[in-house]
């Protein structure tokens, strides 16, 4: 199994072969998303509906609500929030900052053994012991 950054599901949507290619190489492995990326393209909806109305807002949330049926969701748990709070500590501590979500990812990956992280930002996950596979768009 591997699990996908956000950034892959965006850029999905977005249309980018990039994306389409990194997946195509790994075709016979499980995709999976972690619940926290769900909460971060809703975020992005709640600015659609505000700023661009409801029409749109509900044409963009069918278009992702198809393309996350494509990935399994691992729900977060207790152990992913214990994990995800003691990183975000010891980063704190080092004076070293990363999004929340991408540490709730990081962890939900070392937490289902996952194989890979795929992402186009792999900075953002420069702290984890799982491989990252990036692509560019």
């Amino acid at each position: 199994m591997m699990v996908v950054d956000t950034t892959v599901i965006i850029d999905i949507w977005r249309g980018r072969n990039n994306v389409r290619k990194c997946l195509e190489q790994y075709s016979d492995n499980l995709f999976a998303i972690s619940s926290i990326t769900i909460e971060e393209i809703y975020d992005g909806l709640g600015y659609t509906k505000k700023e661009k109305g409801e029409k749109l807002y509900e044409e963009i949330r069918d278009q992702f609500i198809k393309i996350l049926h494509n990935f399994q969701i691992i729900p977060l748990s207790t152990e992913i929030l214990k994990q995800t709070g003691l990183i975000r500590g010891e980063l704190r501590r080092n004076g070293e900052m990363l999004d929340l979500a991408d540490i709730i990812i990081m962890v939900t990956a070392q937490e289902t053994h996952a194989s890979k992280i795929i992402t186009r930002n792999p900075k953002h996950f420069k702290k984890s012991p799982i491989p990252i596979e990036s692509y560019n768009v």
